[in-house]
């Protein structure tokens, strides 16, 4: 048997012992979409692996991206009215599919941490292919207000994987991004598509057709701003209940917190990186935002992908890996005229590199999606996208 770096040996053992903890505080879930995916997941033959009906799903998302890329490349053009209605229902399909994963493996007896490591790794990735939808879809474009968004959406997805490994349960509030939140963005580019990417570009007074001496605690600001800043405040709700849950679990195993808390450091440090190339090299802001979301994108893919599988194999929180080297580069390259001395390389060649940083992350985050997939393949003795040893239903 090879060493495998991301599950060295002496973890292998724990994998045995995962078992996926789970709780819903949703409304709309319990009462809704529940029995909604009860009923869709009979549509499927027990013959087919939980992983493929995630994959499936997930190349809904790509094919939206795909679409998007071909009449607006730059994310600021306008897609016809027919592209935003199939990015709602591409979106649609692919959390409804991403939620009757759990409910496959169950029926084919297939549940186990490859299962969890597949499914959270699509939604990291559909996390920042999503933003790139949202921005265009909003008219966000190239700007601030989309790193903005993508911030909010990257922090949320770490919050709740460093809560889940600390906790051992993944926590769904009674708002929560899987659920609630996803619906809202689906809502979201129903409307695009029927009145038009100009509606998120009134001010939410205009819209309303309020005169400025009318409830004047409604802030006069764009519709699409005004979705961020909703964000922001989920955001900060979101922070003080994954807090509260960590302390709490810490607490209850007589563990001390600080250890715990360290580790929201990783992606409050890359955040500020990021902040400080972004600022030295506005150029990427406004002009090569898609390399920059797809580079962070695949990077936070491998990071919260190391996470989890820390979380599966009961492995010491990851602090530190590869993927924060590249943006740590740009960050230094692009600040040294702030402390006197020329840049190692020019904002003409500053886009090469950010290629360069998306190839690099890609390859790491695919080095990383093969070793481990093909080691609890291996481990388990099962394939990916298909059942190798057919079981009754539980």
């Amino acid at each position: 048997m090879s060493f495998n770096r991301y599950i060295p040996t002496e973890y292998r053992q724990n994998l045995s012992k995962y078992k996926y903890s789970g709780i819903d505080e949703s409304l709309l879930s319990r009462y809704v979409l529940g029995p909604y995916w009860t009923k869709l997941v009979t549509f499927f033959p027990v013959t087919m692996a939980p992983n493929t009906i995630t994959g499936l799903g997930f190349l809904c998302v790509v094919a939206n991206l795909l679409t998007m890329f071909y009449y607006a490349p730059d994310m600021t053009g306008v897609c016809p009215s027919w592209a935003y209605y199939s990015f709602g229902i591409g979106l649609f399909v692919y959390q409804s599919l991403d939620a009757i994963d759990g409910k496959q493996a169950r029926r084919t007896g297939t549940s186990g941490p490859l299962g969890e490591l597949f499914d959270h790794g699509c939604d990291a990735l559909n996390t920042s292919l999503e933003v790139i939808l949202a921005a265009n879809a909003l008219q966000l474009n190239q700007s601030w207000w989309t790193i903005l968004s993508h911030f909010l959406t990257l922090a949320n997805f770490y919050l709740s994987t460093w809560e889940e490994y600390h906790t051992g349960t993944l926590y769904l509030s009674a708002f929560s991004g899987p659920v609630e939140g996803i619906l809202m963005i689906v809502i979201l580019y129903l409307i695009t598509g029927f009145f038009g990417t100009g509606i998120w570009l009134h001010t939410v007074r205009s819209y309303l057709g309020l005169s400025p001496d009318v409830l004047p605690m409604i802030p006069d600001m764009q519709l699409n701003h005004f979705f961020v800043a909703f964000g922001t405040i989920g955001l900060i709700g979101n922070i003080l209940t994954g807090f509260q849950h960590v302390i709490k679990a810490r607490k209850d195993k007589n563990l001390p917190v600080a250890p715990a808390l360290v580790g929201v450091l990783p992606y409050v440090g890359s955040s500020l990186v990021a902040f400080f190339w972004l600022n030295a090299s506005p150029d990427i802001v406004s002009e090569h935002l898609v390399p920059w979301i797809l580079y962070i994108g695949l990077s936070f893919g491998y990071t919260v992908g190391l996470m989890i599988t820390a979380h599966v194999t009961h492995q010491p929180f990851p602090l530190f890996n590869i993927s924060f080297l590249p943006l740590m580069f740009g960050a230094f390259n692009a600040n040294l005229p702030a402390f006197g001395f020329e840049r190692l390389f020019g904002s003409h060649m500053e886009n090469i590199y950010l290629w360069s940083c998306l190839a690099f992350s890609a390859a790491a985050y695919a080095h990383f999606a093969i070793n481990v997939v093909n080691d609890l393949c291996d481990y388990f003795d099962i394939w990916c996208f298909t059942i190798k040893h057919p079981k009754k239903a539980e």
